[in-house]
This record gives C-alpha cells, sequence and structure tokens, in this order.
C-alpha cells in the first residue's frame, strides 16, 4: 500500500489559530479545531506561544503611561481631515482628468465603428437638452433681475416724489440687505 505523504502543513490548520483566539471561527470549525489541538502538539505550541505574545502586549498597553485620548477625539480627526482635503488637490487635476476623458471618449467613438451615428444622434439630442436647461435659467435669472430693477424704481421714484429721506433710508436698506445676503451666502458656503 502506497499512502500519500502529507506534510505537517498541509494537515495543520494554523491559520485559523489567530481566528480561534478573537473567537472569530463558527462553531463547527472551533470544534475541529479544537479536536486537532487535542492530537496536534505542535499546534497546542503555537497557540500557547500566540496567547503569551497577546497577554505580553495587555500588560505593556495597560501600564500607567498609557495615553488618554479626549472625548471627541474622532470628531476632532474627522473636522481636520475634511479641512484639509481641499489642499490636497493640485491646480492641474482638472485639466489632466478632462484630458483623460477626452482620450477615452474618442477611444469608444473609435471603438464602435459603423455604430457611431446612432451614437453621436444621441449626444447631440443630448447636448440640445443640457443648452436648453442652461438657457432656461439664464432667462429665468434675467427675467427676474428685470423685474425686481422694474419693482424696486417704481418704488423708489414713489419714495423719491415723497420725501429724499424715505429714499435715502430704502436704498440703505437695501444695500444692507444684499450685504446681508451675501454674507450669509459666504458662510454657508464654507461650512
Amino acid at each position: 500500500m502506497n499512502l500519500p505523504i502529507v506534510t505537517i502543513e498541509e494537515e495543520c490548520p494554523r491559520t485559523q489559530l489567530a481566528a480561534y483566539i478573537d473567537g472569530e471561527l463558527l462553531p463547527r470549525e472551533e470544534l475541529e479545531l479544537e479536536m486537532h489541538l487535542a492530537s496536534c502538539k505542535d499546534c497546542t505550541a503555537e497557540l500557547n506561544e500566540q496567547k503569551k505574545l497577546l497577554c505580553v502586549l495587555d500588560f505593556a498597553l495597560e501600564s500607567e503611561k498609557e495615553i488618554e485620548l479626549p472625548a471627541n477625539f474622532t470628531k476632532i480627526i474627522v473636522t481636520k481631515a475634511e479641512s484639509n482635503v481641499s489642499g490636497l488637490r493640485s491646480s492641474k487635476e482638472r485639466s489632466k482628468a478632462f484630458f483623460v476623458c477626452s482620450v477615452l471618449f474618442l477611444l469608444v467613438l473609435l471603438g464602435l465603428g459603423g455604430q457611431i451615428e446612432p451614437v453621436l444622434n444621441t449626444y447631440i439630442k443630448f447636448t440640445d437638452k443640457i443648452f436648453a436647461v442652461f438657457g432656461f435659467v439664464f432667462h429665468l435669472i434675467y427675467d427676474v433681475s428685470i423685474g425686481t430693477a422694474v419693482i424696486l424704481r417704481s418704488l423708489g421714484s414713489g419714495l423719491v416724489n415723497d420725501s429724499g429721506i424715505a429714499f435715502a433710508v430704502f436704498a440703505a436698506l437695501v444695500l444692507f440687505s444684499l450685504f446681508a445676503l451675501s454674507r450669509l451666502f459666504l458662510r454657508y458656503n464654507r461650512a
């Protein structure tokens, strides 16, 4: 009879020892490992060595010189990391990204070959819709600003006819409100 030669490394589940110590094994795997440990002195010795190492680490970390972290340590780290993100990007990053996207788009067009016409028609329709939306937004802003100017002009002419002081107060209020709105907008964008 020829029996296959099995080496210790193939038979011994040494990679599961750390998971066993941490309690991360399934009950069936844990039972199989405990049965193996009952018969294998090498794995039992390795398990004991790993337990000793963990005890030494626990003792070293529980000394009186342990560093105490503030209660809001995580919040401070996250806040500082988020505030420093803007400095991580270089000024040329957008132009490089645009170049890479353009090259990829051209490669896709070349890869399509004979099917390029439907894709280009879809792309043209999409850009038409985008320009239509931007045109609508531009005309909306333009019409609102013209309407506001007409209303302010008519209110201003009515105040000037009544008294010059009332117009000066009204103009000061408008300027103050515009200044306050711009400050609020800038604070909102910083947050």
